[in-house]
């Protein structure tokens, strides 16, 4: 990981960031003193609510009897699991 000091981080910040933003990390060194990592931010791996309502609302009608008979024309009802 590339070393820069804290003035170079402030007097080149748009080259940095623009190195980080593809993927480069670099270690903050005040004197000979690791003090902070410029890195990648993570991205949000999650949904928001209006993301997932906005994906629900494509999905087709369930007709939850229509489900029910088909689920049980496929499952063996006879089958017993031991806990």
């Amino acid at each position: 990981m590339p070393e820069i000091t804290p003035s170079e981080l402030r007097n080149d910040s748009s080259r940095i960031l623009n190195r980080v933003e593809h993927g480069e990390r670099f270690t903050v060194v005040r004197g000979s003193t690791p003090t902070a990592e410029v890195i990648p931010a993570q991205r949000r791996a999650y949904q928001t609510k209006t993301e997932i309502a906005d994906a629900v609302a494509t999905l087709p009608a369930v007709d939850s009897g229509q489900l029910r008979a088909e689920l049980d024309a496929e499952v063996d009802n006879d089958v017993v699991i031991d806990d």
